[in-house]
């Protein structure tokens, strides 16, 4: 069996990453959280999800991608009133990526994917590609490989509401990073009625804690997480994404 191999920053030496260089044409950054998971994962869970996709992506573009150090704690103020949840605010946590890339682009990389596991990360990304583009000339852009694969995570949704601490995160968890998962404590999500109502109505977003959507943390049915599931999800967005990607490394810069 051929070893899989890739150039995963923490893997590395300096000398490594100097001969490496030169065949490197995009660096792959992880983002995730520091935030609870309702009863059925750690606070890893996000971070997890995203460090495994990105390194099992750069295992299929070795040697042409370079995967960073996950940034695991992202903006997440919604979720401060569950003890434990550390948020960044949206300030730093733009800045902070701002920081890694004009770290990378000094030492010659010039593109540039976020694969973010956080749905409360999204608008800052979105600030953030732009102003890589703007500012610095480099290419960038960012994924949440849930979304690139909602296609099969719609097909096997056991709820009205998904999302966070649900059958699809879950069930990538177990297929990625079996340890962010609570097994054996697995509970349905106690969706807060007043919320699905709200949800159903037209497509308004307001500011809100998280319990008031949900009284124990999560949303969906963990019940029904399976690491079959999760493996369909996660390779159906991996062969999109590499397919992508592929094309987004020879875009001049």
């Amino acid at each position: 069996m051929t070893e899989k191999r890739s150039l995963y920053l923490y893997d590395m030496s300096w000398r490594d990453v100097k001969e490496a260089l030169p065949d490197i044409r995009v660096a792959i950054i992880p983002t995730g959280s520091s935030e609870q998971h309702g009863p059925n994962g750690t606070f890893e869970v996000d971070t997890g999800r995203a460090r495994e996709f990105s390194k099992r992506l750069g295992e299929r573009l070795y040697p042409h991608a370079l995967v960073a150090p996950c940034i695991n704690i992202g903006i997440s103020p919604h979720h401060m009133h569950f003890p434990g949840t550390i948020s960044l605010r949206a300030e730093t946590f733009t800045q902070v990526l701002m920081d890694v890339v004009e770290s990378l682009h000094h030492h010659g990389i010039r593109r540039f994917l976020f694969v973010n596991g956080h749905g409360g990360n999204r608008p800052a990304l979105s600030i953030v590609v732009n102003r890589i583009r703007h500012e610095m000339g480099a290419r960038a852009a960012w994924v949440s490989p849930t979304s690139v694969a909602d296609d099969v995570v719609k097909a096997n949704q056991k709820s009205a509401w998904t999302g966070h601490a649900c059958e699809s995160e879950m069930s990538q968890c177990m297929y990625l990073c079996p340890e962010t998962v609570k097994w054996g404590k697995l509970e349905k999500g106690q969706i807060v009625p007043e919320a699905l109502e709200a949800k159903a109505g037209i497509p308004v977003e307001e500011g809100k804690f998280w319990e008031e959507n949900t009284v124990n943390g999560a949303l969906g049915d963990a019940t029904q997480a399976s690491a079959e599931l999760g493996k369909q999800i996660i390779e159906t967005a991996l062969d999109r994404v590499t397919e992508w990607l592929k094309g987004f490394m020879e875009k001049p810069v």
